[in-house]
């Protein structure tokens, strides 16, 4: 919308396959009314959260119409900085609709990591994970309760499966809700503690006061919040968790009942600051802490896996839970493990921690110089998006405008806020 030409590329074979081949559960816990994208909002009818399918199936439409130029099923090969000329060199391979594969070298001035919130999944490295006898996945890899696990009309109804979640936050719900109401015995190893808050009080109290059904046009209440400065609006989050708690008493007595551990986010700031700060540790309840605290999913809380074990999952007190299926919602790394991954050491070693508060209550290295001349992150949840891709695209125009230069815009901090 600035007039500078862009180019999207995209590993996967479609706009919004990233979400189409994900668990089928998966929903956006966000409600619609914080998640417009810029430009094109959801419909007036469109569901509160987001299912997946929806979610991929809009993300095509937004491409078609607002002719974005993508290119899927395309990979960076390599990307290298000429100092001299201010550019990338850039190597891509398309893979053609014939199967064949099409080699291409651009040289923009700004490359963009637009790859997620986070970074690789973090998997950690359990003893004897190659000995178990059954099923196993990283969270971001499960395929859904199968059709292997779930009754077929007509045909007697498979035993039960045990499966142990490693993880107490969104996507560890989702799954093991999903194993339980199909009549599967899952259970949630827990080793910290949880920020939970209901979609009822989101909805009702707002996970950003502003944004609401009926409320101010999102632009406005964009500016209403990141205009606050960090601190005030944590103190203002203060106020909001302790008023969401008190929404979900009930929930919570039954969660702390059942031997769920609780937290209410740094410095009682609740889920939205403990998203800035720490990029997870919460789960927004769609269902499935009623699950918990009426036992039909268990919880292990207050300690961790020791080892995996060909029938189950060793814990770090000596204990033992039998399973047929593992799924490690253990989340994922920081962004900067990505920048490395796909861009190498040389940019990665210029760019600092990503997320996190700088010392001047600043995101740290997100949609501002990254300490690399050019190259440029971007992600966070669709709100997160929709405000500041508008604010980094100025700071490219004012470079392209010769407005700015590079050296002299505002350094990249990496000092830590820390909880």
């Amino acid at each position: 919308m600035l007039n500078v030409p862009t180019l999207v590329i995209d590993k996967a074979a479609a706009i919004g396959d990233n979400w189409q081949q994900r668990y089928h559960q998966l929903v956006l816990h966000d409600p619609v009314w914080f998640d417009h994208l810029p430009y094109l909002p959801f419909p007036q009818p469109w569901p509160v959260f987001t299912p997946k399918d929806k979610m991929a199936g809009f993300l095509a439409a937004y491409a078609a119409l607002l002719e974005l130029n993508v290119w899927t099923a395309t990979r960076l090969a390599s990307a290298v900085w000429e100092p001299s000329s201010a550019t990338w060199t850039v190597q891509l391979t398309r893979t053609l609709p014939s199967g064949d594969h099409e080699h291409r070298i651009l040289r923009p001035r700004h490359l963009v990591q637009a790859t997620g919130h986070a970074g690789e999944p973090h998997l950690p490295a359990f003893p004897g994970l190659d000995t178990f006898g059954g099923r196993h996945w990283h969270s971001s890899a499960f395929p859904g309760v199968d059709a292997a696990a779930t009754a077929v009309e007509g045909r007697p109804p498979p035993p039960p499966r045990r499966v142990v979640v490693v993880g107490a936050c969104n996507s560890a719900h989702d799954i093991a809700h999903a194993y339980a109401e199909k009549g599967h015995a899952a259970t949630l190893v827990q080793r910290s503690t949880t920020c939970v808050v209901s979609s009822e009080a989101i909805v009702r109290l707002g996970l950003a006061p502003d944004y609401s059904e009926g409320g101010p046009a999102v632009e406005d209440a964009d500016v209403a919040l990141w205009g606050t400065p960090a601190e005030v609006l944590k103190a203002k989050h203060v106020q909001l968790a302790r008023a969401e708690a008190e929404h979900d008493g009930g929930v919570l007595d039954g969660l702390r009942a059942a031997g769920f551990g609780l937290d209410r986010g740094p410095d009682d700031a609740g889920l939205f600051f403990k998203y800035l700060q720490r990029g997870g540790g919460y789960y927004i309840d769609v269902g499935a802490s009623r699950l918990v605290a009426e036992g039909r999913v268990a919880v292990r809380q207050g300690v961790g896996v020791a080892a995996v074990e060909a029938g189950g999952v060793r814990l770090g007190d000596g204990s033992v839970l039998p399973a047929d299926d593992i799924v490690f919602a253990t989340g994922y790394a920081n962004m900067r493990g990505q920048t490395r991954a796909v861009f190498g050491d040389k940019v990665a070693d210029r760019v600092g921690d990503i997320w996190g508060f700088d010392d001047e209550g600043e995101m740290r290295v997100i949609w501002r110089k990254t300490g690399h001349p050019g190259f440029w992150v971007h992600g966070g949840n669709l709100a997160f998006c929709r405000y500041y891709s508008r604010l980094l695209a100025l700071q490219i125009k004012g470079l392209e405008e010769g407005m700015v230069k590079y050296e002299d815009m505002h350094p990249a901090s990496k000092d830590v806020q820390t909880e």
